[in-house]
């Protein structure tokens, strides 16, 4: 018998090679320090370079980002759809019907993903705002679970058949409101389409440094499923749907809702040592802490601690941030475990403005970026892959014809 290699959940398994991402030395995309892209580039200039192999020149660039701004547009049948999305359905939730749709309305989804890759990631890259400002900003309905016929908790106007204010809301969401504006950045347009209104600067720049951050990290279960899909030879919108659905799940996209509940719970400093003491005795895990691969430091939490103070600083949230530094000490002074970018990414965008639900679809939408990369690497590296599984039930059963099984 072949000498057997079994890891469970394959953690430190080298299950492949790629150009895109590496760990071993910080965090770098394509060989570059993750601290340069988040100091000297835009997050268009990062997709770009994880999705083409190189940085753009200026010519490029301009290229790419009108590139984009054409192909941002929904289709008014898929906006409907989303109109009909229960109540209880969540913003990645939404995101993963409105792929699915979008999938429909591309021309090259027959194509070998090594080939019509690149352009599907454009229009994904485009429209995942769209969708999701879209989705944000339908009203909500009680009566028949639906959303699109009444106004929102939040006092808006309300959206009803044949009434002026569901066209004008229609008209804002189809014309004006949810449009690309191919003079300003990626982070400034997706701002203006889910909070209606202009960034400042500092926000602006939270915003990319989150985006660039959030764009990549190697062979997370959401990009090994991506990979699994590629080496199918499955279309893109099919292996982001299979990482979409993977990052879902409360151990992955999810595991920055933990994190706010942490700062819903724990309101004063001075109660955060015993707060830790007690949950460590309890045998539970303190969210936001600890990382599969970055042991000392998770350089991205590293690079938005410093946003989070100024951003804490000009929204007078100071209480949240002297919570953050006391927790942060009674867990290293327990456990020695640093903070990894779920613990700094909630409060940012909490400070910028964005809903708690809103959170983990805003990674998703600089993320889409590594997972199309991953698809389209394994794709055209023809590899398939297929694991194999140890078997640890009944050796031998004895076949036993219906009318003689005994319960």
């Amino acid at each position: 018998m072949a000498r057997e290699f079994y890891h469970p959940g394959l953690r430190g398994v080298i299950a492949g090679e790629t150009d895109i991402c590496s760990l071993d030395d910080g965090l770098r995309y394509r060989g570059y320090c993750i601290y340069d892209l988040t100091q000297g580039a835009s997050f268009l200039e990062v997709a770009y370079l994880l999705l083409f192999e190189q940085l753009p020149t200026e010519e490029r660039l301009a290229d790419f980002l009108g590139l984009v701004a054409d192909e941002a547009t929904i289709p008014q049948q898929l906006a409907q759809v989303l109109d009909l999305i229960p109540l209880h359905a969540g913003p990645l939730e939404a995101l993963r019907t409105g792929i699915s749709l979008l999938a429909h309305f591309d021309p090259q989804t027959a194509d070998p993903p090594g080939d019509s890759g690149a352009g599907q990631a454009v229009r994904l890259l485009a429209r995942l705002p769209l969708l999701l400002a879209h989705f944000a900003r339908t009203p909500q309905s009680p009566p028949n679970g639906r959303r699109g016929t009444s106004a929102r908790a939040n006092g808006g106007p309300a959206r009803t058949n044949g009434h002026p204010a569901a066209d004008d809301q229609r008209q804002d969401r189809t014309r004006g409101g949810l449009r690309f504006d191919p003079s300003t950045s990626y982070a400034h347009n997706l701002f203006r389409l889910l909070q209606r209104r202009l960034p400042t600067d500092l926000e602006e720049h939270a915003l990319e440094t989150v985006l660039i951050l959030a764009a990549e990290q190697e062979f997370t279960p959401s990009s090994f499923s991506a990979r699994l899909a590629g080496s199918t030879q499955a279309d893109i919108y099919s292996a982001v749907q299979a990482a979409l659905s993977t990052f879902i799940g409360a151990r992955h996209g999810g595991a920055e809702r933990s994190v706010q509940e942490v700062f819903l719970e724990l309101r004063d400093p001075a109660d955060a040592a015993s707060w830790v003491a007690e949950r460590i005795t309890a045998g539970e895990k303190i969210p936001g802490f600890g990382h599969p691969v970055f042991s000392d430091c998770d350089p991205r939490a590293a690079i938005l601690e410093p946003l989070c103070c100024r951003l804490a600083a000009a929204r007078n949230a100071q209480a949240w941030e002297d919570v953050a530094e006391a927790v942060e000490h009674a867990v290293w002074e327990r456990q020695r475990l640093p903070p990894n970018i779920d613990w700094p990414l909630g409060r940012l965008l909490t400070y910028l403005g964005f809903a708690r639900e809103l959170h983990p679809a805003l990674f998703a939408c600089a993320r889409v970026v590594g997972w199309c990369a991953h698809a389209v690497e394994q794709a055209e590296s023809g590899e398939s892959i297929r694991p194999r599984a140890r078997y640890r039930g009944v050796e031998r059963a004895e076949f036993a014809p219906l009318w003689t099984r005994d319960l």
